[in-house]
């Protein structure tokens, strides 16, 4: 395995300035207006496993993609195991970058998830305690998280006897509380509450998905802002709302997105995909960007 210097060594450079726990890594990622997360293992690492929404960037090719790096929004980092985030934090230092942070590796992002992920409020832990003690059979809740970006997703609770397989472990105020491994990076900052049913709900602030209501722009504003808009700005891009016209949406691509080759695909099997399964009643989404004057995104491997 390759080792990398540590470069606290650095007189001008502080490591630990920049370093975050896991959980102070979730909440940045979540309350970021532009988060930019990088996957600096192998590639073969980042395919097996990784972070919704990361950028595989191997460490070996970081100093070569600095140029492409975004200067607006939040560089978050995560490695492996042999101190990669240490020399592409001092590579981002050394280059001018300020808005970066870094976590010690993958690996500790998730064994390091705790109670200070959740919160129960105290009605929904006495309706949780009270179903539990009438059951001979349940055990724990398990929270489903089903992603529908990077940055959003739909949650709900089960109680349930057992785990789901591949599901990591957290006690809250006395509750066994389940939730996939894979999805645990939507887990930080989520409430488990009493709706206005009366029914257990888990939020999440910022990445639970809205009921989609109101009009037809409406609904296609509100995707674009809380599932495509989130996808495209890892990538640098953006997407804004023209115009409605006989059921169909015009739209007009941004940044990283304006002239960038593969538009076409972003549009009809990303975009439009996504837009006609939430909002049947939508015919078809057009794109009316001027591709000719656009830049060529900041990263494309």
């Amino acid at each position: 395995m390759i080792k990398y210097d540590n470069p606290a060594e650095d007189n001008d450079f502080n490591c630990s300035d920049y370093c975050l726990s896991p959980r102070e890594f979730f909440e940045k990622r979540r309350t970021s207006k532009r988060p930019y997360v990088f996957d600096l293992r192998s590639s073969e690492a980042h395919e097996e496993e990784n972070i919704p929404g990361s950028l595989s960037l191997p460490i070996e090719h970081f100093e070569t993609s600095i140029y492409q790096m975004p200067f607006a929004g939040d560089i978050l980092l995560y490695g492996g195991e042999d101190g990669e985030v240490l020399t592409a934090a001092e590579i981002l230092y050394d280059n001018g970058f300020d808005s970066f942070n870094y976590t010690d590796s993958y690996e500790a992002l998730f064994s390091n998830a705790d109670a200070t992920y959740l919160t129960i409020t105290s009605d929904a832990h006495k309706k949780i305690d009270d179903e539990l003690q009438n059951s001979d059979e349940l055990k724990a809740v398990q929270i489903i998280i089903e992603p529908t970006s990077p940055l959003k997703a739909i949650y709900r609770p089960e109680l349930v006897i057992s785990a789901l397989e591949g599901s990591i472990k957290l006690e809250v105020d006395g509750v066994e509380i389940f939730t996939e491994r894979k999805t645990a990076s939507y887990l930080e900052g989520t409430i488990i509450e009493i709706n206005d049913e009366g029914h257990l709900e888990v939020r999440n602030p910022n990445l639970s998905i809205s009921k989609l209501n109101g009009s037809l722009e409406e609904q296609i504003q509100l995707m674009l802002d809380e599932q495509v808009n989130p996808m495209l700005a890892s990538h640098g891009g953006n997407v804004m709302l023209e115009g409605i016209k006989d059921s169909s949406a015009y739209v007009r691509f941004g940044g990283g997105c304006q002239g960038c080759s593969m538009i076409d695909t972003t549009v009809k099997q990303g975009v439009e995909v996504m837009l006609k399964e939430a909002i049947p009643e939508l015919v078809g989404v057009y794109d009316v960007t001027d591709h000719s004057e656009g830049e060529s995104p900041f990263f494309t491997g």
